[in-house]
């Protein structure tokens, strides 16, 4: 199991006063990070052939008169998810208005990876662990991708909700209900241009570790494979 750097294991919790003095007097607004990485799974069930059916986002580094194989590769996203908690109360002076606030804001980024191996290579001890460790290196991406962007997006809620002041209000009864969804959307659009930062960067830096010299590494790390390896690949090459 791959753990989480120390800061980044427990919530990333961020204190936000609340800034409109006609608001009554609260908690201040809690904002929870959290990342989180599952145990690395393996499928080792489907043939050499068969993952080549998978449509993979790396650029293929052997340019125009190549193509590689895949081999083996990880699957899994980074999953998130978020949930937001207000609270409200009645504002004195002020008849039939309240004040609504953020209370609670928790973002969750997981990782649940599962790295898939053809079964003819994974019965070979020599390539099966330059394949792991291969794999290993994009896991890794993910989870540093995870604990740096939970700090990024913990940092944006405070710096957006901040200039908002955390709160609404004095709202009419009648209006309440339109402002609190109102205030749920305003954080779904601040999290939705992080997510995308988030699988922009990730698209970067996945495609970077599948380069040219360590696609030649990992073919290099076991050369008593290669005749077999010319045998197993003949049919899969155009």
């Amino acid at each position: 199991m791959f753990g989480i750097d120390v800061l980044s294991a427990s919530a990333l919790l961020v204190l936000a006063s609340a800034q409109k003095p006609v608001c009554p007097a609260h908690d201040p607004t809690a904002i929870n990070v959290i990342p989180r990485t599952e145990d690395v799974e393996f499928d080792t069930s489907q043939t050499l052939k068969e993952i080549q059916n998978y449509n993979m986002d790396t650029v293929d580094p052997y340019g125009f008169h190549g193509k590689s194989i895949t081999q083996a590769f990880m699957s899994g996203g980074i999953e998130r998810k978020h949930q937001v908690k207000l609270n409200y109360g009645p504002i004195e002076g002020y008849r039939n208005a309240v004040c609504i606030w953020y209370e609670d804001i928790t973002v969750e980024l997981s990782i649940d990876p599962t790295i898939v191996v053809a079964s003819e290579l994974y019965d070979d001890r020599c390539m099966r662990g330059a394949l792991i460790d291969h794999e290993m290196k994009h896991i890794r991406v993910d989870r540093e991708l995870v604990n740096e962007h939970a700090r990024a997006i913990g940092q944006k809620l405070m710096s957006e909700l901040k200039s908002r002041g955390f709160s609404s209000g004095p709202i009419s009864g009648d209006n309440a209900q339109s402002v609190a969804k109102k205030m749920h959307h305003v954080v779904g659009q601040i999290l939705q241009l992080e997510y995308q930062k988030l699988d922009i960067d990730r698209l970067e830096r996945q495609r970077a570790v599948d380069n040219l010299d360590e696609y030649n590494r990992v073919d290099d790390i076991c050369p008593d494979f290669r005749k077999k390896k010319k045998e197993l690949y003949s049919d899969l090459v155009e």
